[in-house]
């Protein structure tokens, strides 16, 4: 793991705003994170937690390390009669993990394609569209505490789901890095009827 010093987070979020960070680092790993956050030379700096950068506006330059969360992976890991249970790492693109579930013949993502961002932030915004919610697919996701320096699980009652609310936004707003979220998805697909407008606000932290 490499971390870099006065880097530019212009391709790192939607806007384009050419904002400097003192440094800067791709994760691939808990281990990696963990690394850092013992690390006395990091451990005590401002820092933020990226994911697609589609929520984000910089509005000056970052004196602090900022952790690009590029956790990928992507595994059938159980299935039941009826559904598959998919786990993806947090850094796994959105659109592109709904068309590679789409295209196994999984049902569950299909309204929710095109939405900007990482998997990492689905179930911080509990993001929706066309009348599907992430809390309508959702099995449980892996957060590491930042604090504790631990794993922890979160299943969809403990993820306290509202409209585009999780537990993550209050009670747990930067306390945590999202590694895995894992989906129920339907063996067979099915798309369900335009009901609401599709809403893009992602959370940067994922």
């Amino acid at each position: 793991m490499r971390v870099s010093e006065n880097v530019s987070l212009r391709p790192y979020n939607t806007f384009g705003i050419d904002a400097t960070a003192r440094y800067f680092a791709s994760l691939h790993s808990r281990e990696q994170l963990e690394t850092l956050l013992l690390d006395p030379k990091y451990a005590t700096l401002p820092r933020i937690i990226l994911g697609g950068g589609s929520n984000i506006l910089l509005t000056k330059d970052f004196d602090g390390i900022v952790l690009k969360n590029d956790i990928k992976g992507i595994a059938s890991i159980r299935e039941d009669h009826d559904y598959i249970y998919v786990k993806a790492g947090a850094g796994e693109n959105w659109h592109q993990f709904v068309q590679d579930c789409i295209a196994k013949g999984l049902g569950g993502l299909e309204n929710l394609s095109l939405i900007p961002g990482n998997v990492g932030a689905s179930p911080m915004q509990n993001i929706g569209a066309y009348g599907v919610e992430i809390k309508d697919v959702f099995h449980e996701l892996e957060a590491f505490h930042l604090r504790d320096r631990e794993i922890r699980l979160f299943d969809r009652e403990a993820c306290a789901f509202g409209y585009r609310e999780s537990v993550f936004k209050h009670q747990y707003k930067e306390q945590f890095a999202i590694l895995h979220v894992t989906y129920r998805l339907s063996k067979s697909r099915s798309s369900i009827p335009a009901t609401a407008p599709l809403n893009r606000n992602w959370s940067a932290w994922a």
